[in-house]
């Protein structure tokens, strides 16, 4: 009995624990349960400030936010009837900014609140890969492109971008798009390219041709695509194609579909022509139809000795010769007034020929060079020198000694010579009675003199300062010093920069300057009856003659003769003339500068003449001898700089700026005004632009009057109809 009462209250003893257990249990899910509720929140304001609604949001997430001093001022309604979680409430909230012109970025957990144009250059997530749980903040995401062009599908997805705060870059070297956007926009324009970025069906096919030429059915195929194809908005992809020369082959590449077609379109132009020969008119764009026709007259005299060598050996077989001999007719004219070439030509010939001209007729590129040479020269001399006249007692105008120094110009002997022909002579002469004519006296007279003209021509070439003493007398020792010294010094800068524009392998000569006279051989004399002069013409100035070829590399390669000549003088025989010449060949980069040729040169000369002994006393000695110095050094440089100019865009841009620096100059010289005729104005060159419009048409002309008439009749009418009214 004792042990079912104690087994009883063990039952309710474990029964009081279980209900304690159970009771505590839900007591514990009662709390889970409330904490979670406690964790959703209600976001539901009308017409709040937005710096209130941010404080709000920072409070319910517990995140850091900086708002930017320019948000402020804005109302914000945000109406909801739901609870949301802390992540939730963040994201309705950068919806809610998003509307207003604002941005979201979060960064290291710190939020900034910015606006639209300044998010793109804020630190934001970078290839997220969920940007569905990003709501609308803004993220960057790299998307690469496989398939297509990525500038070509950025062009289609720009204006899907968001104006402000959004921004789409494509980067060609790798094919991929950078966006910058809100996460919900990013997915979206993620999914557009994920389903046009697909490979399309192109395969490249190889068409062998029979009888018609692979470049002239590519020729017929790119009019054709250039024709209508290219321009349709909704086309993928633009059909390809090459032609093997070497195995008269088409090489197609583009869609099944564009394949079919244009391999059923080839073959239909594949088809055999009649072997009777034709005749046919080309007209050249580029080539010069005299140069051309040379070329196709040399292939048609080797296809004529292979269809001899050919009947020849057909003949001995039997048969076969006249249809040689007549596929070898053929014949190639030119027509210089229409620059067009006719030729008359079996099938297979003509193909070739066609195929010749293709080639040759294309547009050459020209190129620019302009050459530039540059001289400076300085030229130093020094010069003295004492010279001395001695003429003893009673000698007269006879010298009895001298010291000449010829090393300085002009001597003491020329100076002395001039002077005694000014003089003259003395002379005698016997006076007398003209009635008795005995002799009353004698008187001395002067006779012979020159006025002066020896001692002009020699002191005109007399250079520096000249200096003369002289004691003349008749009883004593007569003697004449002449000193003579010079400094001189000549400084020369020579710029000089001829260019000119040719065509590639075409010759081109550019000159500027004087054609001079120069006596070649004469016959002049008293004994023939027919005296002459061989005269020839010389140029003289800068000259510029080149043959410029375009090489493949960017070089081009230069054959240059580069002359620069001037006069310097005259002899007694005849002008003398300075030449520079450089004639060489170079490979020079396109746009670039290299020197040609070049002369540095020093030269320094030195002269002395003095008496022996007395010359060589110091200090004394420099009384009895004559110096001069001479030092000069040349530095001659001549460089070139082509320029291969390869479209028209090049051509007018070279032209543009040697064209506006003309103007220029003109401008500057017409600002100064014309010196003595102030009314006057001075030639100024156009614009650029203004140069390049021609003048308007005769149809022109006349409908400007007609609109001039018309505009002054109604000007009339509205005169009459306003005197109407008053």
């Amino acid at each position: 009995m004792l042990e079912k009462l104690n087994s009883q209250d063990n039952y309710k003893q474990k029964q009081s624990t279980w209900k304690h257990g159970a009771i505590m249990g839900l007591f514990a899910l009662s709390l889970l349960f409330a904490s979670t509720m406690v964790k959703a929140e209600r976001l539901n304001v009308r017409d709040a400030d937005i710096r209130e609604v941010v404080e709000t949001v920072a409070r319910i997430t517990g995140k850091t936010m900086i708002v930017d001093p320019r948000v402020k001022g804005l109302k914000v309604t945000i109406i909801s009837n739901n609870d949301f979680s802390k992540d939730e409430i963040y994201n309705i909230f950068v919806s809610a900014i998003q509307v207003h012109g604002f941005q979201a970025i979060e960064n290291n957990g710190v939020i900034k609140i910015v606006q639209d144009q300044k998010a793109r250059y804020e630190a934001s997530p970078v290839n997220v890969k969920n940007p569905r749980a990003y709501g609308d903040q803004a993220i960057t995401q790299v998307i690469p492109v496989q398939n297509v062009d990525a500038q070509q599908i950025m062009n289609v997805l720009r204006p899907l971008v968001s104006p402000q705060s959004g921004h789409l870059f494509a980067v060609q070297g790798t094919n991929t798009l950078i966006l910058h956007d809100s996460a919900s926009n990013v997915e979206r324009i993620t999914q557009i390219i994920e389903r046009t970025d697909k490979a399309i069906d192109e395969e490249i096919e190889v068409i062998q041709l029979k009888h018609a030429s692979a470049s002239e059915i590519v020729r017929i195929l790119e009019s054709l695509n250039r024709g209508g194809q290219q321009e349709r908005v909704n086309q993928v992809q633009q059909p390809r194609y090459v032609a093997d020369e070497r195995t008269n082959s088409i090489l197609l590449s583009a869609g099944n579909r564009q394949r079919i077609r244009l391999r059923a379109l080839i073959h239909s132009l594949d088809r055999q022509l009649d072997n009777t020969g034709n005749t046919k008119t080309v007209f050249l764009k580029y080539a010069k139809a005299e140069h051309v026709s040379e070329v196709l007259q040399g292939i048609g005299e080797i296809k004529k000795k292979e269809e001899a060598a050919n009947s020849g050996r057909a003949g001995g077989a039997g048969g076969g010769g006249g249809a040689a001999a007549k596929r070898a007719l053929y014949s190639v004219q030119f027509h210089e007034e229409t620059n067009a070439l006719v030729l008359t030509a079996p099938p297979d010939m003509m193909r070739e020929f066609d195929s010749v001209i293709r080639s040759l007729d294309i547009r050459r590129k020209q190129v620019h060079v302009e050459a530039i040479i540059v001289e400076i020269s300085d030229t130093t001399a020094k010069e003295l020198g004492i010279q001395w006249l001695f003429s003893p007692s009673g000698s007269g105008t006879q010298p009895a000694g001298i010291i000449n120094f010829n090393n300085t110009g002009t001597t003491i002997g020329q100076v002395a010579g001039g002077a005694i022909a000014n003089r003259g002579q003395e002379e005698e002469v016997f006076t007398r009675d003209p009635e008795t004519g005995e002799i009353t006296g004698t008187e001395t007279r002067t006779t012979g003199g020159d006025n002066g003209a020896a001692l002009a021509e020699v002191l005109g070439g007399l250079q520096g300062a000249g200096l003369g003493i002289a004691r003349m007398s008749q009883s004593g020792l007569s003697w004449a010093a002449f000193i003579k010294a010079l400094e001189g010094v000549t400084d020369s800068n020579t710029l000089a920069r001829p260019s000119v524009t040719t065509l590639d392998n075409v010759e081109a000569v550019f000159k500027a300057g004087q054609e001079i006279p120069i006596i070649t051989g004469s016959t002049l004399g008293n004994n023939n009856s027919n005296p002459f002069q061989n005269v020839e013409r010389k140029d003289v100035g800068v000259m510029l003659k080149l043959t410029p070829q375009i090489n493949e590399g960017n070089y081009v390669r230069l054959d240059i003769e580069q002359e620069v000549s001037s006069i310097a003088g005259s002899t007694a025989v005849d002008v003398v003339t300075n030449k520079r010449e450089v004639k060489t060949s170079v490979l020079v980069p396109n746009g670039g500068l290299v020197v040609l040729g070049g002369l540095i040169d020093d030269d320094i000369q030195q002269s002395s003449q003095k008496v022996p002994i007395l010359g060589d006393i110091p200090i004394l000695g420099h009384a009895f001898k004559s110096e001069r110095t001479q030092k000069i050094k040349r530095n001659l440089m001549v460089f070139i700089h082509p320029r291969v100019m390869e479209d028209d865009k090049d051509l007018r841009d070279v032209s543009n700026a040697k064209y506006s620096y003309m103007r220029a100059q003109q401008i500057e010289q017409a600002n100064k005004g014309i010196s003595l005729m102030p009314s006057a104005d001075a030639p100024v060159l156009p614009t650029y632009d203004e140069a390049l419009v021609l003048p308007p048409s005769f149809e022109e002309y006349l409908d400007k009057d007609v609109l001039l008439d018309q505009q002054d009749g109604a000007a009339e009418n509205d005169t009459e109809q306003e005197a109407d009214e008053e």
